[in-house]
């Protein structure tokens, strides 16, 4: 994922490059974990303005502060608190497992292998080794749609904790024997998907009704711009 660690790293530079006065205006924007490759979209979409500084921030939505940003992008169900609400992608939660691993895991085997009921390959015919279970963090969406759609409970308690989604994909590249929980647009080669089908939306969120440089941000997202880039990993809001 360097490419959007560059991104935002790019966004930041802009920011920084501004002139040193107390009159500039600063747009707060936080990214959750698990929509970061929404950075691309973003850093087209920035508009370049010295009076402006756009600060950027990972963090997962259910421990963020509404008075913390002016902008907040995540993926499934917005806050009932926000003013105002915008899709503009569609995301795909999957499993992700070692290349080494060619087994064809349905949506129960993704259930029984989550839930720790089935703890070695050998039990879905796969290699005679155990199953190692990864999820983000219980504020994670990625995992909270797994557990609301398959699991319909709690991910196992042998569960190792990946504290973003670079950590899973690191793990599962590693261990012949592990499965991860991941939001599809960060998979990559290094790793075999298994669709689960389940689409949740990408989504914006401001504490205020949006305007200025913030409306303008979210109407390049939706629109021509911002969907080109979008639509390179993800499915585009408007199908």
């Amino acid at each position: 994922m360097k490419k959007l660690t560059l991104a935002l790293l790019v966004i930041l530079l802009l920011s920084a490059c501004s002139p040193p006065t107390s009159d500039l205006e600063t747009v707060r924007i936080v990214i959750s974990p698990a929509t970061q490759p929404v950075s691309e979209a973003i850093s087209r979409c920035v508009p370049l303005d010295a009076n402006v500084v756009f600060s950027i921030e990972m963090r997962y939505p259910k421990v963020t502060n509404s008075e913390g940003f002016d902008l907040l992008i995540h993926l499934g169900k917005p806050n009932p608190e926000s003013s105002f609400t915008a899709q503009f992608a569609w995301e795909q939660i999957v499993l992700i497992i070692n290349q080494e691993n060619q087994l064809d895991i349905s949506r129960d085997n993704a259930a029984d292998l989550l839930s720790g009921r089935i703890q070695n390959w050998s039990e879905l015919n796969g290699a005679d080794i155990p199953v190692n279970l990864w999820a983000g963090p219980e504020s994670d969406e990625a995992r909270q749609a797994f557990e609301e759609e398959v699991l319909l409970s709690p991910v196992s308690g042998n569960t190792r904790l990946a504290t973003n989604p670079a950590t899973a994909i690191e793990a599962i590249t590693k261990d012949p024997g592990a499965v991860a929980i991941l939001p599809a647009a960060w998979a990559d080669e290094t790793v075999r998907q298994v669709n689960l089908g389940i689409e949740v939306p990408v989504i914006a969120e401001t504490p205020v009704e949006p305007s200025g440089k913030i409306g303008d941000l979210l109407a390049c997202l939706q629109g021509p711009i911002g969907q080109e880039q979008i639509s390179k990993l993800y499915t585009p809001f408007q199908k």
